[in-house]
């Protein structure tokens, strides 16, 4: 890619120094033909001098010290001599630099799909957590919404397979348009996201569905600690809450910036079908009488449903605001983010 700002040198005109080289080369769109390894080693050190993550290509002896160099040496597989590919930390089996593209956006896309991952779970965590800490906080007085083996429904069966799905979410095709999204998985962001905007979001509609449902079988604040004809449905209601939600919250999880509706409700197969499989077995942990009773609920009244599906579109909404706070606070026309110019090093003519 070429820029007005682009300048071509051939590496008779490279400077001895390594500093006036360095800042020579440090600027977008530099591009350095007929050099020799010597130059390369040169070029190499004098950028990660000045703070820059370098990546070298070459393939023969000579090579070796600027691949080492480098902090990413790049040899060829097919035409690369052995101590070049020895000194590199990236081979290129089918000598294509548009492997290394590939590879990149590929790695963009691990990364994106661990992030969402976390997200998903972590969203899951605050809505499980919360029935103990308000029954802890209480003193035991609180009835408990749900259970261990309620948790554990939500941990290994419910929530697989829609993470897993998540983690075969496909490349997005503006992965290598935009920076990366940090440098590591968990971040303030993620966080905030997570446990502030879609965990407390869930939970609260967990813990209301809990109290309506009790309330439809007759128990209210202060009366005498419900039974189990009445805890049961309740608890039902709340797991319904947080299976609901986490649907959701499996769909808000396809983008950290997008409305799941502009990647497209079908576009990843995979989340459909888990999504499918999550709701069949929800059916069956509640109207199936022995698997219901083997975790303590029973099927939710009426009204503990209707406010427990509300779980769905409660979390889609406060997904969509948080988008769209996070949109109006980022910079409309951000500057570069400081990562490092990229210098084309070519020996040919």
């Amino acid at each position: 890619m070429c820029t007005p700002d682009s300048a071509f040198f051939e590496g008779k005109d490279l400077p001895a120094d390594e500093q006036v080289l360095g800042a020579m080369l440090d600027r977008d769109g530099v591009v350095v033909s007929r050099v020799s390894p010597e130059d390369k080693l040169r070029i190499a050190r004098a950028l990660r001098l000045r703070g820059h993550v370098v990546a070298m290509t070459g393939d023969g002896v000579n090579d070796a010290p600027a691949l080492h160099e480098a902090a990413i040496g790049v040899a060829m597989g097919r035409s690369g001599t052995d101590v070049a590919r020895e000194a590199a930390d990236l081979v290129l089996l089918d000598d294509n630099f548009a492997t290394i593209v590939a590879a990149v956006e590929q790695g963009r896309t691990t990364f994106a799909n661990a992030r969402r991952f976390l997200t998903y779970h972590l969203t899951d965590n605050v809505a499980e957590l919360t029935p103990f800490v308000v029954w802890a906080l209480s003193g035991g007085r609180f009835p408990l919404a749900i259970g261990v083996l309620q948790v554990l429904c939500l941990d290994i069966g419910t929530d697989v397979l829609p993470a897993v799905a998540l983690g075969a979410e496909p490349s997005s095709p503006r992965a290598l348009a935009r920076a990366p999204a940090g440098r590591r998985l968990i971040d303030p962001p993620l966080l905030v996201r997570s446990l502030l905007v879609l965990g407390l979001t869930e939970a609260a509609i967990e813990m209301t569905a809990f109290l309506g449902a009790l309330h439809a079988g007759g128990w209210h604040m202060g009366a005498a600690f419900p039974t189990g004809a009445s805890l049961r449905p309740a608890s039902g209601a709340a797991f319904t809450a947080v299976v609901a939600g986490q649907m959701a919250n499996a769909f808000a999880c396809r983008s950290a910036t997008l409305w799941p509706g502009r990647l497209g409700w079908f576009s990843n197969r995979y989340l459909i079908v888990a999504v499918a499989c999550e709701t069949l077995l929800l059916v069956a942990l509640l109207y199936v009488g022995p698997l219901a009773a083997t975790i303590g609920q029973d099927a939710p009244p009426i009204s503990g449903l209707l406010i427990a599906l509300l779980a769905f579109p409660a979390v889609l909404f406060a997904d969509a605001v948080h988008k769209f706070v996070a949109r109006r606070r980022r910079p409309t026309h951000s500057p570069r983010t400081g990562g490092p110019p990229w210098t084309v090093v070519s020996r040919r003519t």
